[in-house]
This record gives structure tokens, C-alpha cells and sequence, in this order.
């Protein structure tokens, strides 16, 4: 098959009779050929006159979104292939130990091409004087720029040393977010940079040097480039550091001979050292999993290693049970602030070091060893590198679980709004593996008010792991699918979780089974209503099925969640008033009398009260609302007494 996609002139009509084979044909001949966005559009526009009718217009479309959303995942992909390679290639170059100089250029030409900018240097920190200085540059025009030295308190320079933060500005001679200096503006005038983005070269809370990036235009810099850089950053930063070990053994070679055998052993080390960054970087580079990390980590210290997120939940290998969950959050927060590792001494008389983990300037979690003997400087610096190839995995699990969520979330979205059958074979290669659904499914809708879905969904993301649910946001809503055997129970462990985590109850409707896609557009309008009868009835916070609130829902469907009170005003209002002035039960004792079918004495035994006194009450509700028992008013006064009943539910 040719290579090259068929791209469709701009201004030709296609002819009339383009039918739905060629249309896929020329479609699959877009995607294999990696057309431009430009040729999908002609042939959607080509498509949209030849439909036969409505529902092939619809399904042309929904093709189409599939191949620009494959598109779309596939140049993804090729990005973080070439980031990747970036990032091998570089911890090769450093692995392999070569001259600094040529590594740190290596860097920052690998800056430049990831970012697309026009220039990249970088500034190393010389400790005597107190400054930077620049180092290496890449697409600098200007001879007079590689002599900048900036001070520690000025420009970006300044910025991201105190920070030790990515900082950038898109307008860097107009920015006041920090200081100035005249000789150096006037060097970066004179180069034309506009727009500039600084990453801090950082090893063991020390800030060694930044890595710039600038363009001659304003632009912003994402996060994701932020983060590769970053990456580089710690790369370069490495190379700085091995460079300064070296240097510093071999002066010590030079002083004196007596210090061989400790030279040797922090020769060794550094080999140490560097074998294990090379066989991280490896395993980085062929995309090995998280449980791979933490295997070699464990194998290569030969203790037991561990990664555990923000609430301390051990999310590989195994967290250290001998210390207590708080001692573990200060351990964490401590490393954040110092840029390195911290050691625990357990109650076991085990050593345990944490390790933030971070990705890019968040907080992932932190990766935890434990041994019977303490480890080493060299054996310590591994295990913060470690956390560092571990941020690095966790980044790029995260981008692949944003890429599952959007298909979950597509998945969720065609499902409620009745457009295909999700759970066709053809659908259901979409959703991430293990996920396994099929008819009959219910609904659980979640009303998220004070929080995000994504707060939602982090909360509730191992109460809702199992190949028999999906979820996401819609509408504002959490909407959950799932072929639970006990919906119910689900539901109310999903009511538990999140008042666990946010300290409040969420009102949370349960739908009947649904056994095709085509009911559940319907299904879940009567969801909604339930929710906005929940409200009207000032009953936040109930886990209830849509059917025990269904009747009464089609009798409040878009009339303002206050006609629920105007109502009850109206039909039953002065006996609920009587009854909460007296202390008195005339509410209840009517309905009850009104569902057994105006029964004194049926009503009176379920009251438990005489049936005297069961009479009397009824004389005082008809003293009290005298056009009760009118035909025209009964069943309306029925209704507002079993509403009032529900909106006094606990």
C-alpha cells in the first residue's frame, strides 16, 4: 500500500457518488499516509452532501472523530518516542562518562529541538564568586551573550535559583516579576529573545546551574515541556556533579598517595553509581512498568523497595510497616523541602529512607527503601536517583492514564447521550484493558457541588477499580456504569468514601438495570429529575433508587427546585404548621388514613393509637383544612403528604 495519503485538492468537489466504502478507504488511506488535519476536513466535507439519510451522516462523523482521535494518539506517541530517545541518549552520553563540556552541549542542543526554540545555553553557578556564568550555548547569534555573569539576585537567572522552580516570562523586557540589570538586558535585547523559560540544574538541594530556553516571539511553555526539561535538567545536572567528583578524586590522587585506598572506594562507588543510573536509564528508555523500577532498585541495594503516593498508599512493591503513617508524611515533606533523601530508624532497628518524588514542580508521592544495615553516601545517592527515574515513570503512566480517562470519558459520554452501543466489540477496544462490560448495566450518578470531578475521581478511583465499571464526568456529574451484582452496595461504599475524604454526604441516585444503549438517554434525564427533587426536598446527601422518587420527579421536571415548598404550602402547609406549633402528628395521621384506602380502623392499628382518638384527629384536620376531603383535592393533598413524609427522611 502507497505511503502517501490522497490529499483532496482545495476547491474540488468530490463526485456525487462517494459512498461509504470509498469514504472508509480514503479515510484508512488519510490515517496510513499521516495526512494533515486539512485533507480530514475535505473529506468529512466531501462526505457530508453524499449521506443517504441522517443516521449514515452521523455514522460518517463518528468515524471521523475515531481517525483524527487515532491521529491525534499517534503523534502523541511519536513525541514521547523522541523524547524518550532524548533522554536515553543523553544518560548514554553521561554514562559513558565523556568530556563535560561535550555532554552539557549535547544537552542543551537536545533542549532546543524538544522545545522547538530558536536559542537554548546554559548558566553554571561558580561558588567562589558568588554568580553564574554562561557555559554552552545553542543558536546563539551573539558572541558578547556566551560572556554573560549574572548575579544570584538578578534576572530569571536569579528567579529560578531561589525557587529552585521552572519559572519562564513571554515578555522578558516588560516583566517586572523580577530584577533587572542593564548590561544584561541590553545582551538579551541584542539577541532577540522575547520569550525565555529557565529550568534549575538541582542535585541534592543545591542549585548548580539553569537551563534556558528562549524564542524571539512570545510564547508559552507547557508543562509537559517543562517537564522534559527538566528531565535534561537533572541529566546535566548529573554531569556537573560527576564532573566535580572526578576532579576532586583525581586532585586527591595528586595530594597524596595514602589516600588510594579511599580513592578507590569512591571510584568504585561512582562506577556503582553510574551502573545503576545506566540500568535506570535502560529501563526508562524501553518503558519498563513501576514494579520493574522497584524490583531493580531492590535488587541493585538488595533491600526492600517501595513507592507510595500522596496518602501514603503503597501503589508498588511494599511500604515499611514499622512506621507510622505520620512519621512517613513528615519524612515526605522533609525531603520535598531539602531536595534529598531522609532516614527513619524503625522500631525493627531497620533504616528506611524516603525519597520525594517529583514531576516537574508537583509532588507525585515518594519512593521508600528499608534494609537491616544503613546504606552508603554512594548507595544513598543511587536511591535519590532513583526517585528521580521513578517521577519520570509516574509522568509518563499519568499521560497514558490521561489518555484511557479520555476514552473512558468518550465511552461514558456515547452512553448517556444514546449515540452507539459502547460495549460492541468494535467500541469496546477503546476502553483500557481489563475493562470488561456488557448488558444489562446500571447508572449511579454522584451530584458533585463543592468539588471536581477530578477530586471525585481521585477519591473514589480504588473503590471504582474492577473490570466491571467505568466512570467520568458529565453534566457537571460523577456518572457511574457499572454490571455490579449489588449496585446498592456499591453506591453506598461510594457515599462512604467520599465522606471519608471531604467531610460531607453527596446525594447519590441509583437507576433500574438497563439493557440497551438506546434506553439510557431517557434513564438518565430520570436520574437528573430524582437529583432535582433531592434538592427541592432539601435532602442532600441521600443514597436512594431513581424509582422510589420517579413519579413524583415527572410532577416537578422543570419548575424550579422552590415549587416543591410552594406546593406543599399550598395543599398541606397550616396542617404542617400545626403539627410543628401543637408537637401534634396530623400530617402522618392523614396520610396514613388517605393509604389505606380511608380506613379509621386500619389507619388507627398502624398509628397504634384508638380509634376514638383517631377519629378526633380527623375532626381537627378538617377544622383545620376543611377542603381536604373535596374529590378535586384529595389526590393532590395525597401526594404533598407523601412529599413531606420524604423531605423529613433521614
Amino acid at each position: 500500500m502507497s505511503r502517501h495519503a490522497e490529499i483532496v485538492p482545495i476547491g474540488h468537489k468530490p463526485a456525487d457518488n462517494l459512498d461509504i466504502a470509498s469514504y472508509y478507504q480514503r479515510m484508512l488511506a488519510l490515517l496510513d499516509g499521516n495526512a494533515p488535519l486539512s485533507s480530514f476536513e475535505q473529506l468529512a466535507n466531501a462526505a457530508k452532501g453524499t449521506a443517504r439519510d441522517e443516521a449514515a451522516a452521523d455514522t460518517l462523523g463518528s468515524a471521523m472523530a475515531t481517525a483524527l482521535r487515532l491521529r491525534e494518539n499517534f503523534e502523541l506517541k511519536r513525541k514521547r518516542e523522541v523524547e524518550l530517545s532524548a533522554l536515553y541518549e543523553t544518560a548514554r552520553d553521561l554514562s559513558a562518562l565523556r568530556d563535560t563540556d561535550q555532554i552539557l552541549q549535547a544537552i542543551v542542543r537536545r533542549a532546543r529541538q524538544l522545545v522547538g526554540s530558536d536559542i537554548a545555553y546554559l548558566s553554571a553557578a561558580d561558588d567562589e564568586r558568588g554568580d553564574f556564568y554562561v557555559r554552552v550555548t545553542e543558536g546563539v547569534m551573539s558572541q558578547d551573550f556566551g560572556c554573560i555573569r549574572v548575579p544570584r539576585n538578578i534576572g530569571v537567572c536569579g528567579s529560578v535559583a531561589r525557587a529552585r522552580r521552572p519559572f519562564y516570562s513571554n515578555n522578558y523586557t516588560a516583566d517586572r516579576n523580577f530584577d533587572h540589570d542593564v548590561e544584561i538586558d541590553r545582551a538579551t535585547s541584542g539577541e532577540g529573545i522575547v520569550s525565555i523559560l529557565g529550568i534549575p540544574l538541582e542535585l541534592e538541594a543545591h542549585v548548580m546551574g539553569v537551563l534556558f530556553v528562549g524564542d524571539r516571539y512570545v510564547r508559552s511553555y507547557t508543562p509537559q515541556e517543562m517537564a522534559v526539561l527538566s528531565s535534561l535538567g537533572t541529566f546535566a545536572a548529573l554531569a556537573i556533579e560527576n564532573a566535580r567528583l572526578l576532579e576532586e578524586a583525581q586532585r586527591s590522587l595528586l595530594l597524596a598517595k595514602d589516600a588510594n585506598a579511599a580513592l578507590r572506594a569512591k571510584a568504585d562507588d561512582i562506577e556503582q553509581a553510574a551502573v545503576a543510573h545506566e540500568q535506570l536509564t535502560e529501563l526508562i528508555a524501553r518503558g519498563g512498568t513501576l514494579d520493574d523500577l522497584v524490583n531493580r532498585v531492590s535488587k541493585l541495594l538488595k533491600g526492600e523497595a517501595g513507592v507510595i503516593d500522596e496518602s501514603r498508599t503503597a501503589i508498588s512493591g511494599t511500604a515499611p510497616g514499622q512506621l507510622t503513617d505520620e512519621e512517613l508524611a513528615k519524612a515526605v515533606r522533609e525531603s520535598d523541602r531539602l531536595g534529598r533523601s531522609v532516614a527513619l530508624m524503625g522500631a525493627d532497628g531497620r533504616t528506611t529512607l524516603v525519597a520525594a518524588v517529583m514531576g516537574g514542580s508537583a509532588r507525585l508521592g515518594a519512593l521508600v527503601f528499608t534494609r537491616s544495615r544503613p546504606l552508603s553516601p554512594s548507595e544513598t545517592r543511587t536511591l535519590e536517583r532513583s526517585a528521580i527515574a521513578t517521577g519520570i515513570v509516574l509522568l509518563s503512566l499519568d499521560r497514558i492514564a490521561q489518555m484511557a480517562h479520555r476514552n473512558v470519558a468518550d465511552t461514558v459520554s456515547a452512553l448517556l447521550r444514546g449515540i452507539a452501543d459502547p460495549f460492541s466489540p468494535e467500541s469496546a477496544r477503546r476502553l483500557p484493558p481489563g475493562i470488561s462490560l456488557t448488558w444489562p448495566v446500571t447508572v449511579i450518578l454522584v451530584e458533585l457541588l463543592a468539588i471536581t470531578s477530578a477530586q471525585a475521581s481521585s477519591a473514589l478511583r480504588s473503590t471504582l477499580a474492577g473490570r466491571d465499571t467505568i466512570f467520568a464526568e458529565f453534566n457537571g456529574d460523577l456518572a457511574i456504569v457499572s454490571n455490579a451484582a449489588d449496585p446498592e452496595k456499591l453506591a453506598k461504599r461510594i457515599s462512604e468514601r467520599l465522606d471519608e475524604a471531604f467531610d460531607q454526604r453527596f446525594t447519590i441516585v441509583i437507576s433500574d438495570p438497563v439493557s440497551s444503549f438506546d434506553k439510557v438517554p431517557a434513564q438518565y434525564e430520570a436520574l437528573r429529575r430524582c437529583l432535582g427533587l433531592i434538592r427541592g426536598l432539601n435532602q442532600q446527601g441521600r443514597v436512594t433508587f431513581e424509582r422510589s422518587l420517579s413519579m413524583y420527579g415527572l410532577l416537578f421536571q422543570n419548575r424550579g427546585e422552590d415549587a416543591i415548598a410552594a406546593f406543599l404550602r399550598s395543599a398541606v402547609g397550616t396542617l404542617v404548621e400545626q403539627d410543628e406549633k401543637r408537637k401534634s402528628q396530623l400530617a402522618v395521621t392523614l396520610l396514613t388514613y388517605l393509604d389505606t384506602g380511608r380506613s379509621v380502623q386500619k389507619a388507627a392499628e398502624l398509628l397504634g393509637i384508638h380509634v376514638n382518638t383517631m377519629r378526633q384527629r380527623l375532626d381537627t384536620i378538617a377544622h383545620i383544612n376543611p377542603d381536604w376531603s373535596d374529590p378535586a383535592r384529595t389526590l393532590e393533598v395525597h401526594v404533598a403528604l407523601r412529599l413531606h413524609v420524604l423531605g423529613q427522611a433521614v
